[in-house]
């Protein structure tokens, strides 16, 4: 697996001006004003997961993921390498855009505001995983140009149910902000975090079982 980590990162490598116009995005949006920092983090958090999902369409090319499947690689070992990229993908973006924005900032704004606000950035860390967790079984079963397609209708139609609902529902953001400000944040963050292990790793299993399906 090891191996398919080193030409992961390698593809990723032909990426850097990408990644270069990811993080200058991210700096731009620190420094625009207090309340660009979580946006920020978000940004930068869940637009770097994606490159994750960009590396299989590097393998898709010119029949490379055959070849792949020739080597001593297991498709079940395939499948974790690209799930395990994402997971560590999303981690250190978060990592590297929260301390961007101490930077910024100034440590001093620590003692204020700034310190909550990253605290609470950790949310973005569950919402990239999620989208991997519902894009990578897509991509892995239809290929990486119809599977990201098929993934933002998804996405789409999900966020549009979701407005819905809460205009059906007609509740104001005061509402919500008194509904958030009862809750248990440490439940709240121990539940999510287990949810999403749970997620994630339920789409890894379908990630496999697909990708053991799949004919080349």
């Amino acid at each position: 697996m090891k191996g398919l980590f080193v030409k992961d990162i390698e593809l990723m490598k032909q990426q850097k001006q990408s990644f270069i116009l990811v993080i200058v995005m991210g700096v731009i949006l620190n420094l625009a004003g207090s309340g660009s920092v979580s946006f920020a983090i978000g940004y930068f958090t869940i637009v770097t997961a994606i490159f994750a999902i960009t590396t299989i369409s590097y393998d898709e090319f010119d029949n490379g993921l055959a070849f792949l499947m020739t080597l001593p690689v297991t498709r079940k070992q395939y499948v974790a390498e690209k799930y395990l990229l994402g997971a560590g993908l999303t981690a250190a973006a978060w990592g590297i855009e929260a301390i961007t924005g101490v930077i910024c900032k100034g440590v001093a704004e620590l003692q204020g505001c700034l310190s909550e606000k990253i605290i609470g950035t950790l949310i973005y860390i569950p919402l990239a995983l999620l989208m991997l967790s519902v894009s990578l079984p897509l991509v892995i079963h239809f290929g990486a140009e119809k599977g990201r397609y098929i993934a933002m209708v998804m996405w789409a139609i999900i966020i549009a149910v979701v407005y819905s609902l809460i205009k059906t529902m007609g509740l104001s953001a005061d509402a919500v902000d008194a509904w958030l400000n009862g809750l248990n944040w440490g439940m709240v963050l121990a539940g999510v975090a287990l949810s999403t292990v749970i997620v994630y790793m339920g789409s890894f299993w379908i990630g496999v079982r697909l990708m053991e399906k799949k004919e080349f």
